[in-house]
């Protein structure tokens, strides 16, 4: 399936007619309302009203040097995603802290030494969760001289905090869920605070939308229907496995939205869902690769891999003769040959597997790559 900036194969046979054309429609007919309100989000209205909102208080805040995300699952997870795939853009230092782990958060506390620098994002759409309380409390004893900006539900206990403190606030739109929530005020303004641009991520997303409404060559529902299939054939591990250090929080991204989506108890009582993984290429070839050669033949492992990367010369003094076939090559060709032997290797031992190309990692590409995962969620 060709999708503008992003490819997708699927290397498997599939017989399951989920995404049948009543499916899709079905699917359409749901789109802004109740829980399907996260596809309105690069949309008009609500695409104009979040990025006004987030550039107003992206205004407000200026100057600032660093950024601290307090925030957990759905609430952390998109800004991490975002930060590492695109910091390269960054003009800010952007830290997250989503675990109450007391050494993590000295030593994140450690590295803002002027907390008048440092505008610290709280995001939770009640503020009832104990994680979120405790975290804000350390802060606020730790850096006193911080601005404080909440990401939160029209009504809540953090909602009445910030307002009694005079704090900005954004929303968590009604009927968006967490872990669908990274391209909403949750995950773009932080993005927006660091100077990165967020406008292309909306582009990308719309882009990818559109073509998951199409009731033919729809992606989602081509890769919808492939990964059910491979279920009812017993495979129900599904790996993700990244060529790019860069994807590996968008990964993380990725099975919190599996899990937290899919794993649920059906309407025969029967408890279902598939059981997301992440892998990272080429490191864990060197664990993971021995089990999926040899080990059961369970699983999806789905490969991808961005093509428009800087490359590194390796040069021509190999420690050794047996490595003189490296001569004249580059970090860039070796790591695409490793990915096309893993997956050539994985399918001869029986695995299934899908690659998704990406021939730049940028705004408009990742936008393209949340929309694909949620609409196929």
């Amino acid at each position: 399936t060709r999708m503008d900036t992003i490819e997708l194969t699927i290397h498997f046979d599939t017989h399951n007619t989920i995404c049948s054309k009543d499916a899709i429609i079905s699917a359409n007919d749901h789109i802004g309302k109740d829980d399907e309100r996260w596809r309105t989000l690069w949309r008009e209205p609500m695409q104009s009203e979040h990025l006004s909102a987030i550039d107003a208080v992206v205004a407000s805040l200026q100057p600032c040097k660093n950024i601290l995300v307090l925030g957990i699952g759905g609430s952390a997870l998109g800004t991490k995603a975002l930060y590492q795939a695109l910091k390269e853009n960054a003009t800010k230092n952007v830290y997250v802290l989503d675990n109450i782990d007391p050494n993590t958060f000295q030593n994140t506390i450690k590295k803002l030494t002027d907390s008048s620098e440092t505008v610290v994002v709280v995001v939770s759409k009640s503020g009832g969760t104990a994680e979120i309380g405790a975290l804000l409390m350390a802060t606020q004893n730790a850096l006193p001289s911080a601005r404080y900006v909440a990401i939160c539900g029209k009504s809540g206990d953090l909602r009445s905090y910030a307002t009694e403190n005079g704090w900005e606030v954004l929303p968590v739109p009604d009927g968006v869920g967490g872990r669908f929530s990274v391209l909403s005020p949750v995950g773009l303004f932080p993005i927006a605070l660091c100077g990165i641009e967020i406008e292309p991520l909306l582009d990308g997303a719309r882009q990818m939308d559109d073509l998951c409404k199409q009731l033919q060559n729809n992606p989602a529902g081509d890769l919808a229907t492939a990964l059910i299939s491979a279920m009812q054939d017993g495979f129900n591990i599904q790996v993700m496995m990244p060529y790019c250090d860069r994807l590996v929080q968008l990964s993380e991204w990725y099975v919190q939205l599996w899990a937290e989506s899919l794993g649920k108890v059906n309407s025969d009582k029967v408890r279902v869902g598939p059981s997301p993984m992440t892998a990272l290429g080429a490191t864990d070839q060197h664990s993971m690769l021995q089990l999926w050669r040899e080990g059961p033949t369970d699983k999806v492992i789905g490969f991808v891999e961005v093509t428009d990367e800087i490359d590194v010369s390796l040069g021509d003094q190999p420690i050794s003769t047996s490595l003189s076939w490296l001569c004249g090559k580059s970090l860039g060709t070796l790591l695409h040959a490793q990915k096309v032997a893993t997956e050539e290797a994985v399918r001869d031992a029986g695995q299934k597997t899908w690659t998704l190309t990406m021939p730049s990692l940028n705004a408009h590409s990742i936008g393209q790559f949340i929309a694909l995962w949620q609409n196929a969620v």
